[in-house]
């Protein structure tokens, strides 16, 4: 009784073997097709990573080389060696607050979520450097941005309104400076210096009105009236 139990297991283990074994000629295009992509599916690909810049990975040291960009002031361009020693030169945005000049080390980081290495870190001038007065200032202008304008175009300044502040253009004179609200007041907590080679100062039919709490000094070789 025990034998014939045993023999009836195993033909249904070998019919069960067999019935798992498909020949793979026997199957359908259009099953053949839903299995596939059955397959697919389980197999879906992970994600992938952020793509990164080339030449940039990690922390690294680069050198400015321009910070004039025709188009999109702030950026800085940025020359540095990548891992592999090759030299790679880019237009690299900079964190707000680092202002680095021509000739400035930076540190160049490439975050994990974003596409472009970024200028994170100015070092800071040599302790064997001096920075006398003239050049903190040559310093200070190279570090400003510069803006390009065509003839026919002007710089202006606008409140957080949109309504216009300050216009700047060039003329066949010079610069011109042009405020554009009608009332303007010009304050200084000190002193108030204006020098040129010739001051002129000219008004309307408003007037001229000079007030003041002390005395009014005029020097001059001649002073002429009318």
């Amino acid at each position: 009784m025990d034998a014939q139990e045993n023999y009836a297991d195993q033909v249904d283990s070998e019919a069960a073997t067999e019935a798992t074994q498909i020949d793979t000629d026997t199957i359908d295009n259009a099953t053949r097709s839903k299995l596939r992509a059955l397959f697919e599916a389980g197999m879906a690909p992970a994600p992938a990573a952020p793509a990164r810049a080339p030449g940039a990975q990690g922390l690294l040291v680069g050198e400015v080389i321009d910070t004039h960009h025709p188009d999109c002031p702030g950026r800085v361009r940025v020359r540095w060696f990548d891992t592999h020693g090759e030299m790679v030169e880019r237009w690299l945005a900079c964190l707000r607050g680092q202002r680095p000049r021509r000739g400035d080390r930076v540190l160049v980081e490439q975050p994990a979520n974003w596409a472009e290495p970024l200028v994170t870190g100015v070092f800071a001038p040599g302790a064997d450097e001096t920075v006398t007065p003239a050049l903190q200032q040559d310093q200070d202008a190279q570090a400003s941005h510069v803006i390009k304008l065509a003839p026919d175009q002007c710089l202006r300044i606008d409140d957080a309104h949109g309504k216009p502040l300050v216009q700047i253009l060039a003329s066949c004179a010079g610069p011109v400076v042009r405020l554009m609200s009608p009332d303007i007041n010009l304050e200084a907590a000190g002193k108030l210096s204006l020098r040129a080679q010739t001051l002129e100062l000219e008004a309307g039919r408003g007037g001229v009105d000079i007030r003041t709490d002390a005395d009014t000094v005029v020097r001059s070789r001649y002073i002429r009236l009318n």
